[in-house]
C-alpha cells in the first residue's frame, strides 16, 4: 500500500499520543507519507520526541502552542487531529484539508467522556470514526470508522479496548484517505 506521490502531513495532539505513536512506528517502516510538522497544546511525551528525534529529525515539534496559525502549516498538505481537545480556528479549517479521529461512531457522542456516556446509555458497540473537521464540533463528513462490541461495564477497561482498536486501525484508515 505504498504511495508514489507522497502527502505532505501535520499532527495536532493533546494528550500522551499512542496513536500518534503508533502511526509514526508504522509509517517508518512503510513510507507512504511525509510528516512536516507535530504540535501540541500541550507537553509532548518524551517518548514521542525520542522517536522523533531518531527517526524523523527533520520534522518540526511544537509544544504548548495555544493559538494555531496557518504559517505552522507551510508545506502541509494534510493535517490529521489525532486527539487534539481543542477547537480548531475557523482559517485553518478553510485553508487546509483537516481530518480528526473521534473516540465514537459519529454522530453519535460528540464532545468527551464518549466511553463514559455509552457506558451508561447501555451501548452495545464502541469504536471510532476519521471525518472531515468542520466547523461545527465532530460534524464533519465521516470518511471512515470501526467498531467492536461493548463486553464490560467498566470504563478503564472499554477505554484500553478502544484504544486497541485505534491502533490496529487508524494507520490503515488514514492511508486509505491519503489515496484516495
Amino acid at each position: 500500500m505504498k504511495l508514489n506521490n507522497h502527502k505532505n502531513v501535520s499532527f495536532l495532539i493533546s494528550g500522551s499520543g499512542s496513536n500518534l505513536l503508533e502511526i509514526l512506528k508504522k509509517n517508518h517502516k512503510d513510507k507512504n507519507f511525509k510528516i512536516v510538522t507535530i504540535i501540541s497544546n500541550n507537553k509532548i511525551s518524551t517518548k514521542i520526541k525520542s522517536y522523533v528525534s531518531k527517526f524523523y529529525k527533520d520534522v518540526l515539534v511544537i509544544e504548548h502552542q495555544r493559538k494555531l496559525q496557518k504559517k505552522i502549516f507551510y508545506n502541509t498538505e494534510v493535517i490529521f487531529s489525532v486527539g487534539y481537545m481543542r477547537v480548531i480556528e475557523k482559517n485553518i479549517i478553510e485553508n487546509f484539508d483537516i481530518i480528526n479521529l473521534h473516540p465514537s461512531i459519529l454522530p453519535y457522542y460528540k464532545g468527551l467522556m464518549t466511553q463514559k456516556r455509552m457506558l451508561i446509555n447501555n451501548e452495545k458497540y464502541h469504536g471510532f470514526t476519521i471525518h472531515k473537521v468542520s466547523p461545527e464540533l465532530d460534524d464533519g463528513k465521516t470518511i471512515s470508522n470501526k467498531t467492536k462490541k461493548i463486553n464490560t461495564k467498566n470504563e478503564s477497561e472499554l477505554m484500553k479496548k478502544h484504544k486497541s482498536l485505534e491502533h490496529q486501525f487508524v494507520y490503515k484508515q488514514f492511508v486509505d484517505y491519503l489515496l484516495n
